[in-house]
């Protein structure tokens, strides 16, 4: 059984505004929307957990009957845990995935999902696009771009794994930063991203979203 978790616990400060960016409505559709269809409707996918803010909970349990409702945490990953927590207890496999890349394809979901065959997790990931450097006490030193990727999500793991990962004391801005540093030694598989797999943080990119799904609607 697949659980697909969906954290959508952020009050967007860096994006701004009063309303969080994942309830934003571009084209007349919620953002939280479009990635909540999309893994609702995924073959492979047997269950669909949203992790919102408390004050949120009642709004999304009215739009998304459908899907399990849990209460994020004050962390992201208290949230993931939260929600990790919520998913059926059959489940084994679980798919963490960013409320604000509204975008992620079937394609992605289903290759996560493949690669957990062999795998105790996987992620999909992208090569960068601009030169990089490391800048430390204003000291810059090259860094090779050829060996750096760029992680997105859905990040799909075995149950047991991520539960035990989030349930330790390390921290990370993702649920990848703490499986590496809780189990160094798991077997995670690295799936081709999608430049359409976009994170909306700024105004920029809310605006590219309303260009790519003007005509969806």
């Amino acid at each position: 059984m697949n659980s697909a978790i969906i954290v959508a616990g952020g009050v967007s400060k860096r994006f701004g505004g009063e309303v969080p960016k994942q309830f934003v409505h571009v084209n007349g559709k919620e953002i939280l929307s479009f990635s909540v269809e999309r893994f609702f409707s995924h073959t492979e996918i047997d269950e669909v957990v949203i992790v919102c803010n408390e004050s949120w909970v009642g709004h999304v349990q009215k739009k998304y009957p459908h899907c399990k409702v849990v209460v994020g945490g004050e962390t992201r990953q208290d949230s993931s845990l939260n929600g990790v927590n919520a998913v059926e207890r059959k489940s084994e496999q679980v798919l963490i995935h960013d409320a604000a890349r509204p975008l992620v394809s079937d394609n992605i979901i289903s290759n996560c999902i493949k690669a957990l065959d062999e795998g105790d997790g996987s992620v999909p990931v992208l090569n960068p696009v601009n030169s990089l450097i490391q800048l430390e006490n204003n000291i810059a030193t090259y860094v090779n771009r050829s060996i750096i990727k760029e992680v997105q999500t859905p990040q799909c793991f075995k149950k047991n794994l991520i539960l035990d990962a989030l349930s330790s004391e390390l921290t990370g801005t993702d649920e990848i930063g703490i499986v590496l540093q809780a189990t160094p030694r798991a077997n995670i598989k690295f799936i081709e991203g999608e430049k359409n797999n976009f994170k909306i943080t700024t105004e920029i990119d809310l605006q590219f979203l309303s260009t790519l799904t003007e005509t969806w609607i």
